[in-house]
């Protein structure tokens, strides 16, 4: 959980909900939710698509995706629908 204390809405709870998906191809995914700390209501999704340095084999993020699901972010078009098939 933040620590963030002047505003309760900025309150959120941090989740992995799973272990990090390695391709074993030098690529791998790793996804993480922001989720109100009172309430439980999804907040974010965040993917990062990892790639995996040859020299040190030490894993650096390649791309990310935000998903955003608070109201006043609203999802663009058809985001709609992935929270319900996914969330």
């Amino acid at each position: 959980q933040n620590d963030c204390k002047n505003d309760e809405a900025d309150t959120y709870a941090l989740e992995f909900p799973w272990d990090t998906l390695d391709y074993y191809d030098g690529t791998a995914w790793l996804e993480c939710r922001l989720r109100h700390a009172r309430t439980d209501q999804l907040l974010v999704v965040l993917g990062f698509s990892l790639q995996r340095r040859e020299e040190d084999g030490r894993w650096l993020i390649d791309k990310m995706d935000w998903q955003d699901f608070r109201e006043k972010y609203r999802p663009g078009i058809g985001r709609e629908e992935w929270e319900r098939i996914c969330g």
